[in-house]
């Protein structure tokens, strides 16, 4: 009977140590399995972050902010209050440039602005999208003007302290409008 309580005993404790090491590979196999995720999605995020690109097919977005290395904007895709696309480019004090938009026609535009947000120089399509040029100085007053008339010819337009100069190439014309005085033509050299 000895011995067989000895088998027993043998077979129990054998038993338990069986348990016990079957739960600790549970526990290692688990550890094992976290350890290796952890590591994939490690090395995809790293790869991902090291190379700075995000590659996509479509991006949507309502507004695309390029940022310099400090954090400060220097381009802008967006739209208008009339829902008009816009791109502006900033400079250095974060004060926009350069402005690039359709207006609510579809007819395109191109701003230049002075540091102070006024615009010094446009260049667009009118209505009947025709072009046009036009250069204002620092108080927002227009000082040339160069466009295409009704006519579908050349004309321009010249703005001064003493007055404006006036050149349409439809009919030659040319005509001097001072602040003070009566508008002069300029009769035809020919």
């Amino acid at each position: 009977m000895l011995k067989t309580e000895l088998t027993l005993e043998n077979l129990a404790s054998h038993i338990q140590r069986q348990d016990r090491l079957l739960k600790a590979l549970k526990w290692s196999v688990l550890g094992a399995t976290i350890m290796a995720a952890a590591t994939i999605v490690s090395s995809q995020l790293q790869s991902t972050v090291s190379a700075n690109t995000v590659k996509v097919k479509t991006l949507s977005a309502e507004t695309i902010a390029l940022r310099n290395d400090t954090g400060k904007i220097v381009a802008l895709i967006s739209s208008a209050s009339d829902g008009t696309p816009q791109i502006s480019l900033f400079d250095g004090r974060e004060k926009v440039r350069l402005s690039i938009g359709l207006r609510p026609n579809g007819a395109p535009s191109v701003a230049l602005l002075d540091a102070e947000q006024g615009s010094r120089a446009m260049l667009s399509l009118n209505d009947q999208q025709d072009p046009s040029l036009t250069m204002s100085n620092a108080a927002k007053l227009p000082r040339a003007v160069l466009g295409v008339d009704v006519a579908n010819s050349g004309h321009m337009v010249l703005f001064g302290t003493g007055g404006g100069l006036n050149l349409s190439a439809s009919d030659g014309r040319v005509q001097w409008n001072p602040v003070n005085g009566a508008i002069q033509n300029i009769p035809n050299q020919k």
